[in-house]
């Protein structure tokens, strides 16, 4: 994977995470219900795009073709890279979305099975808002993951039909 891309995804993670623990969000039950489909389907996704680019031209086509960017690599093992980052964000988003709800630290559950506070050291951190900034910047970083392999789909959709 492009450090740029590293870079970016990982400014897009603490800006996401800084902005919604500061505004102490919490989400409600039917958006994380919702947010643990739509990356469900986009997990779906990656696996039928990979399916699909296994015996095709233009997997054929980036595994001969070394990547300029990366000297040491084909252009098929960067787009290894991006599903394997891809794959691994949706799943991490997934997971954490899972265990909000399952923790009932959504904003509608007034019956919290955790304490929604610890001190750490002299900082008070509140679980249910430090957990709900993290799934927001995984999702955050998945939706950007999406976006990017989604240009490589199009790309191999074209020149397929060519």
């Amino acid at each position: 994977m492009y450090s740029h891309h590293k870079i970016l995804a990982s400014i897009l993670f603490f800006a996401v995470m800084f902005f919604s623990y500061s505004a102490k969000l919490l989400l409600p039950e039917s958006f994380v219900s919702n947010t643990i489909t739509f990356l469900s389907i986009v997990f779906g996704f990656y696996l039928t795009g990979l399916s699909i680019l296994f015996g095709s031209n233009f997997s054929k086509r980036l595994g001969q073709e070394e990547d300029m960017r990366k000297k040491t690599q084909t252009k098929l093992h960067t787009l290894r890279a991006y599903f394997k980052y891809s794959s691994l964000a949706s799943l991490s988003s997934i997971f954490v979305l899972l265990l909000l709800n399952l923790m009932g630290l959504t904003a509608n559950n007034e019956h919290k099975l955790i304490v929604s506070s610890v001190s750490v050291w002299i900082v008070d951190i509140c679980v249910d808002q430090l957990l709900t900034a993290i799934s927001l910047g995984l999702v955050a970083v998945s939706i950007m993951f999406m976006s990017l392999l989604f240009r490589v789909f199009f790309n191999a959709f074209l020149e397929e039909g060519s």
